[in-house]
C-alpha cells in the first residue's frame, strides 16, 4: 500500500485539518488509538472491548450476516471515516468489519477513547461530528434500500463514495478508483448482481458514468445527481 505510515494520530484525515492547540495535540497521542495494517479479506474482530476504528487508507466493508447465509453490507468505510466495531457477544456479532483491500487504520477501545476526550471539548466535538456523519450515511443507505428505485440506488451510492473520497483528498470530482465488484454492490443495495449489471449498463448508455477496470468515471455528474436525487450535505462534518 502506497501511503506511508503516519508518525502520529495528528496526521489522520479527521484531525489534521482541525485547529488544535498543543494540549489537544498531546492528548491525541494519549488516546490509546494504535496504528494497524490489515491485508485484504482480513476480519477486524474486537476481543475484549468495542473498538473505535478510524480509517487512514484503503477500503473497508462493514456488514451483517442474515439467517440464510447471505450478508447485508451496511457501509464501505473509507479514508477519514470513524466506525464503532462491536465485540463478540453470546448472541453473536451484530456487524463484521472486513478489510476489502489492504487497509490502514487507527483503532482503540471505546471506553478509553471516551475517557481520554472527556475533558477536551474540541476533541469531543470532532469525534461526535464523525459519529453523526456516519449515522447520516447509514440513514441514506436505509433510504436507498427502502424507497429508492434500483437505478437511483446505484447512482446514489457511486456518487456518495466519490464524494467521500474527494473530501478525504483520495479522488477527484471526475471519478475514483473503485475495488467493488457487482456482488459487493448487490449486497449493499439489496439487488442481485445481474440487476446491478443492468443498472450500470443503463447509466453507461445514458452517458452518465463509465465503470470498468476498477475505475468509476463520472461522464455527466449533474445528470447522474438528478437520477440519484443526490444532495451531498449529509456528508458534511457536524461540528
Amino acid at each position: 500500500m502506497s501511503p506511508q505510515t503516519p508518525n502520529s494520530l495528528r496526521e489522520a484525515t479527521l484531525f489534521k485539518s482541525a485547529s488544535l492547540n498543543e494540549e489537544e495535540k498531546k492528548q491525541l497521542d494519549q488516546l490509546g488509538l494504535v496504528f494497524k495494517y490489515y491485508p485484504s479479506n482480513t476480519l477486524l474482530t474486537p476481543e475484549e472491548d468495542d473498538l473505535f476504528v478510524l480509517v487512514h487508507a484503503g477500503w473497508g466493508c462493514l456488514y451483517s450476516n442474515v439467517s440464510d447465509g447471505d450478508r447485508q453490507i451496511l457501509d464501505f468505510p473509507l479514508n477519514g471515516d470513524l466506525i464503532l466495531v462491536s465485540r463478540s457477544t453470546p448472541r453473536g456479532v451484530d456487524e463484521t468489519f472486513m478489510a476489502l483491500t489492504e487497509i490502514m487504520v487507527w483503532q482503540g477501545p471505546v471506553r478509553g477513547v471516551i475517557e481520554g476526550i472527556a475533558n477536551f471539548p474540541k476533541l469531543t466535538s470532532i469525534m461526535m461530528g464523525a459519529a453523526l456523519r456516519q449515522k447520516a450515511i447509514l440513514i441514506q443507505h436505509m433510504n436507498s434500500l427502502g424507497r429508492r428505485k434500483a437505478l437511483s440506488r446505484v447512482a446514489h451510492l457511486l456518487l456518495e463514495l466519490g464524494a467521500r473520497l474527494e473530501r478525504a483528498g483520495a479522488a477527484s470530482r471526475d471519478g475514483f478508483r473503485c475495488p467493488l465488484t457487482q456482488y459487493d454492490l448487490a449486497d449493499a443495495l439489496g439487488l442481485t448482481a445481474i440487476h446491478v449489471n443492468r443498472m450500470l449498463r443503463e447509466l453507461r448508455e445514458r452517458g452518465l458514468i463509465d465503470f470498468r477496470q476498477r475505475t468509476v468515471r463520472f461522464l455527466d455528474r449533474p445528470g447522474l445527481e438528478r437520477v440519484a436525487g443526490f444532495d451531498p450535505d449529509y456528508l458534511k462534518m457536524c461540528i
